[in-house]
């Protein structure tokens, strides 16, 4: 509960800046690329940072490793607050403290991948990344409609320091934990390009797992350009800033909703198909963009997409926590991660720039095709053909 808690705080500081910082970026530049160049910058420095993290990880205190991250992360939030409270905020300062955030972020979300199979037990673990995706969707119930009420009040200061606070809060929350968080048999020191050889190789031999992890991958360029996508069609039918934080908070009412189901889906239905389900949903539901004439409508298409992405990571993730070692746990999540992460910071630059050089209406059809493609792989993958079943018993 301590590291759910700290979580959930800290997502709600982010889901505030996720509306305010591109509202800000375009109220500087008038530039949906520029926009989403901002945003993809978390992605970039995931992909330089993800293996030595994922080695820091393994071989250091991990929760002394999140908490020095957490507090990294709020300084530079609490940069960007400064810069807007001052009048003084070039677009390279926002280029410069996303990435010292970015690369504090790193360390913190390989870390909480990798404790969270210490404080649950095996066959808990898929209820309690069912509660993990309550918490993201209550932060996004919140923190849209929170973020957009504080930009039209207050420009985008008093949003960028909730999040610096945000982060500042789940430090002090992971003091409390009082349970050991390293794994019971430490990783051995061993030369750095040696540990990661051994990291890879062992994924490499885990076919299904390799699919997963780009199937995941597809789906976060979606989810990563999604939040833009929403952002300038919303705009395009006069939406103000508020109403825009409040389409997220259909879109957060769906996620919690689906929160609630997933766990017992995932207990009744094979990983097969729940997989190719979902992924055949996902691109109904995207392809419904390209007719959303109205907000109200905007907003019942994004709570469907929301209300599909919990059963999804609660697939994917217990299948992972089942067959990875504990003690590579972090170098393993640090390639799937850099991979998923690459993918997050391309869907924040692809999207913005077919935004801004091809509209909103071919950025849909862009984006159904991928989810298309997607469901096809899902059906003609023979190792995922053979999953009839994802007990953890």
């Amino acid at each position: 509960m301590l590291l759910w808690s700290g979580q959930l705080v800290s997502w709600m500081g982010t889901e505030v800046s996720n509306i305010a910082v591109p509202l800000v970026v375009l109220a500087l530049t008038a530039s949906p690329s520029q926009a989403g160049g901002v945003a993809a910058i978390r992605g970039l420095v995931y992909v330089f940072w993800s293996i030595p993290a994922g080695i820091v990880i393994d071989r250091w205190d991990r929760k002394l490793v999140m908490i020095v991250a957490n507090l990294g992360s709020g300084l530079a939030m609490g940069s960007i607050a400064l810069g807007l409270a001052l009048n003084a905020l070039p677009i390279a300062l926002l280029y410069l403290a996303s990435a010292i955030e970015g690369s504090f972020f790193v360390f913190a979300n390989l870390g909480r991948f990798a404790i969270l199979p210490r404080v649950v037990s095996r066959e808990q673990y898929p209820a309690a990344v069912a509660q993990t995706g309550t918490a993201e969707h209550t932060a996004l119930l919140v923190g849209p409609p929170l973020g957009g009420f504080l930009f039209q009040a207050t420009g985008g200061f008093v949003a960028l320091l909730v999040d610096a606070l945000s982060y500042f809060f789940n430090a002090f929350s992971l003091l409390f934990i009082n349970k050991s968080l390293n794994a019971d048999t430490p990783a051995e020191h061993k030369a750095i390009h040696q540990q990661v050889k051994e990291a890879f190789l062992w994924l490499w031999r885990q076919k299904l797992l390799r699919f997963l992890n780009l199937l995941t991958a597809g789906r976060t360029i979606l989810s990563a350009g999604l939040y833009l996508l929403v952002i300038v069609l919303a705009k395009e039918n006069q939406a103000s800033p508020l109403f825009v934080g409040g389409i997220f908070t259909a879109g957060a009412v769906g996620g919690i909703l689906g929160s609630l189901v997933s766990a017992k889906l995932h207990r009744r239905y094979g990983m097969r198909q729940l997989l190719v389900g979902i992924s055949l949903l996902t691109f109904f539901i995207i392809s419904l963009y390209a007719v959303a004439v109205n907000n109200f409508l905007l907003a019942a298409i994004t709570a469907l997409y929301y209300a599909l992405d919990p059963l999804y990571y609660v697939t994917v993730s217990s299948y992972s926590v089942r067959i990875v070692p504990d003690e590579n746990r972090g170098r393993i999540a640090s390639l799937t991660r850099l991979v998923t992460l690459a993918a997050y910071s391309f869907g924040f630059f692809i999207t913005g720039y077919l935004l801004q050089y091809l509209g909103s209406k071919w950025t849909v059809g862009v984006f159904s095709a991928l989810l298309f493609a997607l469901f096809l792989a899902s059906v003609l993958n023979k190792n995922l053909a053979g999953q009839n079943s994802d007990s953890l018993s």
